[in-house]
């Protein structure tokens, strides 16, 4: 066994990088933003929606909401991103007898565990409103709708912008792990290109700097959105 790992070990000090590969197959490999992003961006709009409507029933006055809200965000956002991957594209076929592609299977599974992560981000911003603004709104006409959609959701948008944007980027991230079930993304394409050419830290050095140049460009039209508050909080 030691002697296994000291030959490991050996052949990873005299390992020649050949990042000249990534010229000739790195738009291969770019290639697989376009399933990412396909992937990504329906997640998120999902994940966005759903976290929403989760955090409004947790601040419900009703029981049940409540603890619907609060089973939802527990149970999927402590469940692995892989099991529920694996138990949505192969398990629930073998119950129900539907059978999903793999992006497909891919966005619900991202959509689910963001939208608990979501829930949070936008229960912190709905309870960070001054309870005040709510007395003085009804004070003024204003129904429970009418002070949810003009008052607290506008502020508390904004207020989530920083603790939304990390989720989605958790979200982006997640994207790697449906390499599990065969969607072509980048990971997919830097493990098919490993299996032929043994190159896996060019490959995958490759598949890196593309995910970050991913989320570095989603984040940055986040901060730009940010900027467009008009106000500042009370």
């Amino acid at each position: 066994m030691f002697a296994r790992v000291k030959c490991w070990s050996d052949e990873i000090m005299n390992y020649t990088f050949q990042f000249g590969v990534l010229t000739e197959y790195g738009p291969y490999l770019a290639g697989g933003l376009w399933h990412a992003w396909w992937t990504s961006f329906p997640s998120i709009i999902i994940t966005t929606i759903l976290g929403v409507v989760l955090a409004a029933m947790s601040m419900s006055r009703r029981w049940f909401l409540r603890g619907a809200s609060v089973v939802f965000v527990d149970l999927f956002r402590t469940l692995p991103v892989v099991v529920l991957l694996i138990w949505i594209h192969y398990v629930m076929p073998i119950l129900t007898g539907i059978s999903l592609s793999p992006t497909m299977s891919s966005i619900i599974a991202l959509s689910l565990n963001g939208a608990a992560l979501a829930c949070e981000a936008f229960r912190g911003g709905l309870e960070a409103i001054p309870a005040t603004q709510t007395q003085a709104a009804q004070s003024l006409g204003f129904s429970r709708w009418k002070v949810m959609r003009y008052i607290t959701l506008p502020q508390a948008f904004f207020a989530t912008l920083p603790s939304l944007t990390n989720v989605h980027i958790t979200v982006i991230k997640n994207v790697t792990v449906t390499v599990l079930i065969a969607v072509p993304e980048v990971m997919f394409r830097a493990q098919e290109l490993t299996v032929q050419f043994f190159r896996p830290l060019e490959f995958y050095t490759g598949a890196a700097v593309l995910y970050v140049a991913l989320i570095w460009g989603y984040a940055l039209l986040m901060r730009m959105l940010e900027r467009l508050q008009k106000w500042q909080p009370i």
